[in-house]
């Protein structure tokens, strides 16, 4: 299977569900986390810098341009709130795969795929998603009404990555977030599906994450990273085990990544099945066969920023909720701006 049969593949279901949604009514009528850090008492004397985390728990895998050139596969999915209607809201998502064939960057996308979702639906729309895109039948409560957005982008994301996985061989896989569960507790998930579907394939999941709440006894990941290092991994997977491992699932070993030189570094989880020095190959296989601008890989860029809306697509899509749906859309009134006018900020 070709990655430019993915058009093809898209469930029809998610399209259908779409519409109904826009077109029909349905009767159908979590604290936040909290992480504890258990910090180490090494150095009860004094505060740990961060050059003595690194060099007391951190190790530093330098990397060369000995790797392997292979098949670099980028996914990002976006979603968009287009605006509320008296009886919820609507949105759009969308998901992106960029590949690089012969020093060329092709890519696949897939949506915008529009929803309303209201409190009457909103069950409806989560159990039939999950159905269609993974054949999950059991039931699971539905997120609040304004966060599922952000959850039916998941599923679409999800899904493209689960076709990205079976599709593909001897290949990286990009992704944007992370290898992590939200707890320790909950059985398996959809995200160890996909690592398992990957080592069939002998695929190879590199995901950068951009922003990450982890923190190294306390330190920002970057101030860890030694310039004169670069391209370079460090492996933190250990200190962050230490602090966070009760709390949550790490289905990925964390390293800190830094391709080139500059104030840009990311966190990277490879999976934990993946030994430190096949994690090392496949770091710089990346670099062997991608561009990296900023220490961050080309063809993942491209595809954060073909996933995204532009202020032309929001308005054809609004255009199009109304003429085929009659959807009315209710201006809401900036509160801060009504209260507070110039000087209630951004």
């Amino acid at each position: 299977m070709e990655v430019h049969e993915f058009d093809t593949m898209i469930p029809t279901d998610l399209v259908n569900i779409g519409n109904q949604s826009l077109t029909r009514t349905y009767t159908h009528t979590f604290p936040s986390r909290h992480l504890n850090m258990q910090l180490l008492r090494t150095f009860e004397s004094e505060p740990l810098s961060p050059s003595r985390i690194a060099e007391q728990f951190v190790e530093t895998l330098r990397l060369d341009g000995a790797g392997n050139e292979v098949s670099v596969y980028g996914l990002d999915t976006s979603n968009i709130d287009l605006g509320e209607t008296e009886q919820g809201i609507l949105c759009a998502i969308r998901g992106c795969v960029v590949w690089r064939d012969t020093k060329e960057y092709q890519y696949s996308r897939h949506g915008p795929f529009i929803f309303h979702i209201t409190e009457q639906n909103k069950q409806y729309l989560f159990d039939s998603l999950r159905q269609t895109c993974f054949n999950q039948h059991e039931s699971i409560e539905a997120p609040p009404l304004e966060n599922m957005g952000d959850h039916i982008r998941n599923i679409l994301e999800r899904w493209l990555q689960k076709q990205l996985c079976e599709s593909c061989q001897n290949s990286l896989l990009l992704w944007d977030g992370s290898l992590m569960s939200p707890s320790v507790n909950r059985p398996i998930t959809p995200l160890m599906t996909l690592l398992n579907i990957a080592r069939r394939e002998r695929n190879v999941i590199l995901a950068f994450s951009k922003k990450t709440s982890l923190t190294a006894m306390g330190h920002r990941m970057n101030t860890l990273v030694n310039d004169k290092d670069v391209p370079c991994l460090l492996d933190i997977d250990n200190i962050i085990q230490l602090q966070y491992g009760k709390r949550l699932r790490f289905l990925g070993k964390v390293y800190i990544a830094k391709f080139s030189r500059g104030t840009l570094s990311f966190r990277l989880d490879l999976d934990r099945r993946l030994s430190q020095c096949e994690g090392r190959f496949a770091a710089e296989d990346l670099l062997r066969s991608d561009l990296i601008v900023n220490s961050y890989p080309e063809s993942l860029r491209l595809a954060h920023i073909l996933s995204r809306f532009s202020a032309g697509e929001v308005i054809a899509m609004k255009r199009y909720i109304t003429l085929h749906h009659s959807l009315r859309i209710v201006p809401q009134p900036d509160v801060r701006q009504i209260l507070f006018g110039p000087y209630g900020g951004a």
